[in-house]
This record gives structure tokens, sequence and C-alpha cells, in this order.
């Protein structure tokens, strides 16, 4: 647990001692350089990131650096000084365990967060190669300061863990111009202790020790792909396990206390990932309820390295994979540089090759199993690229995990258990990206993107309307084997959202809305300045001048749970302000909308209902100039 020159009471020091007895020291570490004479009490920030609005692009890799929190009355703290890199891309349905640090109990009313634009990788969706970037300012490391909502400050309470959430909004921190491949960056972002996203939550880090007889293991956090491991790292974590969750150790598949009984007899420091959600704050030490674990080689370790993308051709046993994240192996990287994105890269796989199925115990697995169009993540020996990390692998005696992929298509028919779709998109790329050769029994068999057949199980799509658009979650049927090309977990309807509602005006306007109220946001769509107006969900964009009307963005939702509002207004040069209400937003709108301040872009995320022309949401960034 990092204590950033902070201490705690006696009881919280025996706790955290406890679970971190065998980390060498990493106690002294945090308490090194604190004054003995200035005690401080400590609690802890459950810090965790996603990122929203990303449909413009198909990878956006910066490093995000340091947070920092300020008290009430101006103090101000660090919770995370560890340079990560990330695609952000891949934080839209999954969010991040960023850290649980020690910080000084106390209110905290604001957090500024810096992002690392030293070495961007960013490409628009579609693009061949990476976009220009430009910046406001001639620093590559931009602060943003994020006001928390007055009525929800972040109160960090002795020996007890308090849930943060950090929401990237990237079309808010962009601005495209798709003509020349060109990105204008200024980071946007908001902050809440009230976490309004579902998505599955991700732990990252390193094993301290595994305990069957609790059903649990400790780990030290290390988010994203961190692999320098010289610091004493972001805060520990309790991870409970079930008789039902899985283990994948190595690429041995394990289920419930023989997992973790497995675990026990890992070296600690072995590099692991949970993803669950999480459980109890009562304790200084968050827990963690774990689902799925992986841990080892199926992870990262020393001298192995890590391919993660989705399979576009496959030869024989060469695979290549589209949209690839490069990991290196640990202890093997450049300072921080962990993460190395390329277009596309080659895997190589054989008879020893262990192959696996995430969240499941699957018998019978073999590289046969492997076939265009399924999510990947390859462990092997790396052959170097244009940087320290490898564009292709060796996976021959490796192991290749079988990751959930989320295929959209409109539906051409549907039958109880079964679906025929037009394909728009696999991952994030269009199928045009593919090559289905092989995929089939015989070539006249082989996938096809204007009929690609989908297992739906229990799921009876013989009701819904042709030329609906529906994402399907799943893996892809064995290479060789098709049809169906896809056996579906889950298929859902784009109408279920989450949609991005996206306008942005050219240079600024001080009137952007016909109305704003109680009711809802009305965009005046006549207004001249206006330079894009749409809604996107998944591969479908939707130009709101080709609807009836302008939409009315009614906050809320339009059934069931609406979970908690977050609103934001500001930029990143100035600071964006929270709001956790549609009252308060509203008053904050006509502050903000004097006449002389601009809006410059709006973002708002939710479900979209044709029927009444109402978009509903909980969720709404406004940028100003």
């Amino acid at each position: 647990m990092r204590f950033d020159c902070a201490r705690a009471k006696p009881g919280a020091l025996a706790t955290v001692r406890t679970a971190l007895l065998v980390l060498a020291g990493a106690l002294a570490i945090g308490l090194a350089g604190c004054s003995a004479r200035t005690p401080v009490y400590n609690g802890t920030p459950v810090l965790t990131l996603t990122a929203d609005a990303a449909g413009a692009f198909g990878a956006y890799v910066i490093g995000i650096d340091t947070i920092e929190l300020t008290q009430k009355g101006g103090y101000v703290y660090p919770a995370q000084s560890n340079d990560e890199q990330v695609d952000l891309t891949r934080r839209v349905n999954l969010t991040e365990l960023f850290g649980a640090p020690g910080v000084p109990i106390g209110t905290y009313t604001s957090m500024t967060i810096y992002f690392d634009y030293s070495s961007p990788t960013i490409y628009l969706r579609g693009a061949t190669k990476p976009a220009t970037v430009k910046f406001p300012s001639s620093s590559k490391i931009i602060p943003v300061t994020v006001k928390f909502a007055p009525n929800h400050p972040l109160v960090i309470g002795l020996n007890k863990s308090t849930p943060f959430a950090v929401d990237i909004d990237l079309a808010a921190s962009t601005a495209i111009d798709a003509a020349t491949n060109t990105v204008t960056v200024s980071p946007y972002a908001v902050a809440t202790v009230e976490p309004v996203d579902t998505n599955p939550l991700r732990a990252r880090g390193q094993l301290v020790l595994s305990q069957p007889g609790k059903s649990n293991v400790v780990e030290n956090i290390r988010p994203f792909d961190d692999t320098y491991y010289t610091d004493p790292g972001v805060g520990a974590l309790t991870v409970d396990t079930s008789s039902s969750t899985y283990f994948n150790i190595s690429g041995h598949v394990y289920v419930g206390s023989a997992g973790l009984t497995a675990l026990a007899n890992a070296q600690s420091g072995t590099v692991m990932t949970a993803y669950g959600t999480l459980g109890s704050l009562a304790t200084i030490i968050p827990e963690f309820n774990a689902t799925q674990v992986y841990a080892g080689t199926s992870v990262s370790t020393q001298g192995t390295a890590v391919i993660r993308g989705t399979v576009a051709a496959r030869s024989g046993d060469t695979l290549t994979l589209a949209r690839a994240e490069s990991v290196c192996p640990e202890n093997y990287c450049l300072a921080n540089a962990t993460l190395t994105y390329y277009p596309t890269a080659t895997v190589t796989v054989g008879p020893s090759t262990v192959v696996t199925e995430d969240g499941a115990a699957a018998s019978g697995l073999g590289v046969q199993s492997i076939s265009v169009g399924q999510r990947v993540s390859v462990s092997g020996t790396g052959t170097k690229g244009t940087s320290v990390m490898p564009n292709s692998l060796d996976a021959t005696t490796g192991e290749v995990r079988m990751q959930p992929t989320t295929i959209w298509g409109t539906l051409v028919s549907g039958a109880s258990g079964s679906a025929t779709l037009d394909l728009q998109q696999i991952d994030l790329d269009s199928p045009t990206t593919f090559d289905f050769t092989g995929t089939g029994v015989t070539g006249s068999e082989d996938a096809n993107p204007a009929s690609y057949s989908v297992n739906t199980g229990t799921t009876d799509e013989s009701g819904t309307t042709a030329g609906t658009l529906l994402s399907a979650v799943g893996f892809m049927t064995p290479f060789g084997s098709a049809p169906p090309d896809f056996s579906a977990s889950s298929v859902t309807p784009a109408s279920a959202g989450p949609t991005d509602l996206i306008v942005q005006w050219n240079g600024g306007t001080t009137a952007p809305f016909t109305s704003s109220g109680s009711s809802g946001l009305v965009v005046n769509l006549g207004n001249s300045s206006i330079q894009s107006a749409v809604m996107q969900t998944g591969p479908q964009i939707v130009q709101l001048s080709s609807l009836s009307a302008s939409p009315t963005i009614a906050f809320g939702c339009s059934s069931g749970n609406c979970g908690n509002a977050e609103f934001g207004i500001g930029n990143g040069a100035k600071g964006i302000s929270v709001y956790d209400s549609s009252s308060s937003f509203l008053s904050g709108l006509t502050s903000t909308l004097n006449g002389s301040t601009g809006i410059t872009e709006l973002v708002a995320i939710g479900t979209y209902d044709s029927a009444s022309n109402t978009f509903y949401t909980q969720r709404i960034d406004l940028v100003t100039g």
C-alpha cells in the first residue's frame, strides 16, 4: 500500500503489514520521506478508469500520468504517479482498476490528471496510417483539472476505501480533420464518487499471496500493462473468489479452490489479472469479487511477449492479426514504454500451442479452434519491430487465449436459435479487413459477410424486423468448420445502446439550443456554426439532419434503472466542473451561456427512442471555447 507521505494509525498499519509482509519493504518505501512530527491518517480512494465516445478511433494509445487530489483546504496529494500506457479504445467497454493508494483522510474537492502525449499512437477508424497529432500548446504533458460535484466531494475516511471513477471522453478530447488525417487534442475527463458505468472491471497486478483457506488472493496493483516493477506499486487489493471462479494459470485451467491452490504454488510477484466487480470497501485494503483470474504466462512474464488482436486471416499455422497491441515482457521494456500498436502483426502457432477459451473450462481446444474474426491474446517469443516490442510472435510453444469477440450486423433473417446477419463490423474493424478463406467446411461454405451465420443459443430473433442492427458477443466457430460462423452468448439490439450523440460547432456558439430546461435540451440544427451532428451506435452513424426534427435530449432513461447522473461543463485548459443532477447541470449551463462563452462540442451517451424522437441520457459533456 503506497502511503505518499502519510502515516496510518496503528490499526491501519497492522492491516497493511499483514497483507503486504512479503513485498520486501514496499510499506517502508511508501512511508519514506514523511516527517515523524506530522502524522497523517490514511484511507484509500479506489481509482477506476474508463473511456467513452471512441467511435471515431481505431486506436488511441497515450500515457496516463500523475493524478493529484486537492483537499478542501487546498492541500494537494499525489494519488497515482506512474506513467501508464493504454489504448483507450479498449477501455470503452472495460473499466480498469487504476490504483488503490493510501492518501490522508479528509474531503477532496477536485483532481488534476496529467495526460502524456509524448509518444501518442492515434488511428482514425479505417485509416491505414497514424493520424498527425496537434497540441494546443508546446507541452505534450497536459494537465486537466476536474472539480467534483459540490454535493458529492471525495471523502476519504480512516482505514476505509472509497470508490472514485475517472471517465475520459475521447470525442470531447479531440477535434478531427479526416481529410488531412489530423487530430487536435485537448483532453476531457470527468470524475465521480458514484460510478455510473456498468462495465466489467479489470484488476491487474502482481501476486503477493494466495490464501485457499480464505478463498482469496492478495495482489499489488499494476494497471494496464505496467512492467516497470522497481517501485512499490499503486496499492494492494484482496481478490475474493468463489467455487465458480475461472482460473487460467500459464495455460492450465482450473475452477474454484483448485485455482487458488495452483496459484499458491506460483512465485510471489507473478503477474495476474482478475475480472469482476468491486467488493467490500469497509477496510483500508479494498476487496474485489473475481469471476475470472489469469496469471503467469497467460498474462505476461519475464521472457514472454504478448500480442493481442483480432485474427484477420489465417494461412496454415500463420495468423495475421488486425489492430494488434504488442506488450513487451516484464523487466524488458524501456522505462514505461510497455505498449506498441501495429495495424497488423503476425503470429505462428503449432501442435504444441496451448489454446484456451476465456471464462470456459472447455476441452478439446487446439490451434484449429482459432478462426478468422476471433479476438485473441497470444503469448510467446517475440521478434523486435521498430521499437522494443515485437510485431511478430512465435507461439509454437506458447499460448493463445481466445477472448470474447463482439460482432455487429443487420438482421437478414432470424429463427429460434439462429440468425443470419449482414455483417457490419467485427471487433472494431470493417468486414473488408478480413479474409475468410478456409473458415468453412468446404470452400463454398467459407463465411460470407453478407449472410453471416450466427448460433444465437436460446435467443429467438424470428420476431425481429429484418434490417434491425444487432450486436452479438461470443466466439468464432473453429477454423474449417463453418457454418455457423459464430456462436453467441448474447444478442442485443442496437436500440438498447449505448449510443453516442455528438454535435460539434465550428468556432463555438453562444446559442447551441432552441430550448433547454427540465424536459431536456433541443439542439438548434439550423445554427450555421454546426460542423457535425450525428448519433453513432457501433458501426451505424445517423445524421441528426436526417430525422424528422432535432431530437429532445432528455435527462433519464426510457425504462428501468437509470443509474447515477454525471454531467460535465468546461474544457481541459480552464478546468471542468462536474454536476450530479439535471437541475445543477442546467444551472451550470445557464451560467456558462452568458453571451460571451461559447460551446464547441456536446457529447451525450445514452439510448435513442425513434418512436418519440427522444435521446435519453444521464451522461452529457459540454466543451466550452
